[in-house]
């Protein structure tokens, strides 16, 4: 997939319990854990919503053990505040770009700075798995024993603190599947959705966490297939729930859905999601390419040209829209436009192979319809005057075709026509007899 970058709020979250790293506390929460974990198993505390209150408490409290403290954006230098003045075991530096990437690693976790600020962590070791899904298991549960509601509040209280505790964790794993985790991207994934239930039970419609999920799962599906129903899924909901984006990615959501259902085989589903997309958000590129696309896909070659238009006008800086303009404005035969535009993205790509190979080919399928026109003369004369002008049109093709050759000069393609022209022409221009026996013995074509 190509990648798709959103924005990621700079998320200062401090938290309130900023436990030091050591091991004594990892005990105490993992005993606490342990004794608790036996008391829900007992006739009467089991069924006692403090025991689950409790639960939750110490699994909040075991998330936090590591990451309580992390906000994006600490100085590295304020970072040793949070671990009692302990240094870490050790500091990884290097230099990429030009930004110092510094890698603090602890006992439970490392620390990831850029030019000296905090970007990323990752803990290495933990009190609990999955200890943010258990705390809120713990505490549905105490709700459910709480029949008269006396701890509704303190409950509510907890689901908001682990919301946030989701929101800079998601953002954590968003931002480290960036730099190069990609198993993050998953956990990304997960951890939208935990926080879409969190604020489910709080009454939240969580609209910006849909489309959250539905972006990581979009990143998923590019490797299992099975995940484009639940890229949909929640873009869809987000879209439901009245879902905005910045004002720089707005229609991003459309682009999105548009590629997830043609990857799904429902090409009239995408469609309307692009045209939808493009009418509310007709600045958005994304959408004008995916129409492009979608048209020159079903061979449609009057709405292509229409979008295409559109586009170039917009970006006339793009040699891969200029050339794919020339292409569509040769089936419309405007050559002179065509040639235009395949010129236009060599004067910006001088490399540029295709646009070569299409410029030469486009004199070449000339000349061969001269060359028809002209075998239908029965005046000797005049047919010897058209085929001076066929030869002439064979030969403005060598040059673009030669230069396409050195860019590739192993496209069997190209050599075969180079071959061609340079059989047409050998009589005509007598340079062309070496020309010809040198291409065809690199092709093995050489009697």
């Amino acid at each position: 997939m190509k990648k798709i970058i959103f924005f990621i709020a700079t998320v200062f979250l401090l938290g309130t319990n900023c436990f030091a790293q050591n091991e004594s506390k990892f005990k105490s929460l993992k005993d606490n854990l342990d004794k608790n974990a036996t008391a829900t198993q007992h006739p009467k505390k089991g069924i006692d919503p403090k025991t689950w209150m409790d639960r939750g408490k110490f699994f909040h409290e075991a998330y936090n053990v590591n990451v309580g403290f992390m906000r994006f954006g600490l100085a590295a230098s304020d970072l040793k505040l949070f671990f009692m003045g302990k240094d870490p075991l050790q500091i990884l530096s290097s230099e990429v770009g030009g930004i110092l990437k510094e890698t603090y690693e602890y006992n439970q976790i490392n620390v990831f700075f850029e030019n000296g600020f905090l970007k990323s962590w990752e803990e290495t070791k933990k009190v609990a798995d999955n200890a943010l899904s258990e705390a809120v298991k713990a505490y549905q549960k105490a709700a459910e024993l709480d029949e008269k509601g006396k701890n509704t509040k303190k409950i509510n209280e907890a689901y908001k603190a682990i919301s946030n505790d989701l929101e800079t964790r998601f953002f954590n794993e968003y931002t480290l599947y960036l730099d190069g985790n990609p198993s993050k991207v998953k956990e990304a994934y997960n951890t939208a959705l935990e926080r879409i239930e969190v604020n489910r039970l709080l009454g939240i419609s969580d609209t910006s966490y849909y489309f959250y999920a539905g972006f990581m799962a979009y990143a998923i599906s590019e490797k299992d297939n099975s995940m484009w129903q639940q890229t949909i899924v929640n873009l869809t909901k987000a879209l439901e729930l009245g879902f905005r984006e910045e004002e720089e990615r707005k229609g991003q959501i459309y682009e999105l859905l548009f590629n997830a259902h043609i990857n799904i085989g429902d090409s009239a589903k995408a469609l309307s999601y692009a045209q939808t997309g493009f009418q509310l958000y007709p600045n958005y590129d994304g959408l004008m390419y995916n129409l492009i696309n979608y048209y020159i896909w079903t061979n449609e070659t009057h709405k292509t040209l229409e979008y295409l238009e559109q586009a170039v006008a917009r970006d006339s800086k793009n040699p891969l829209l200029l050339f794919s303009y020339g292409r569509v404005l040769e089936e419309f035969n405007e050559t002179e436009k065509s040639l235009a535009a395949y010129n236009a993205a060599i004067d910006l790509d001088p490399d540029f192979f295709d646009a070569y190979f299409n410029k030469a080919v486009l004199f070449y399928n000339t000349a061969v319809k001269m060359m028809e026109e002209a075998d239908e003369e029965r005046v000797q004369a005049v047919y010897e005057a058209k085929m001076e002008k066929v030869f002439d049109e064979f030969a403005k093709a060598i040059p673009h075709m030669e230069k396409a050759y050195s860019i590739k000069p192993n496209d069997v393609l190209t050599m075969e026509t180079l071959r061609s022209l340079y059989f047409r022409l050998r009589t005509k221009f007598p340079e062309m007899e070496a020309k010809y026996h040198e291409v065809s013995k690199k092709l093995g074509k050489e009697e």
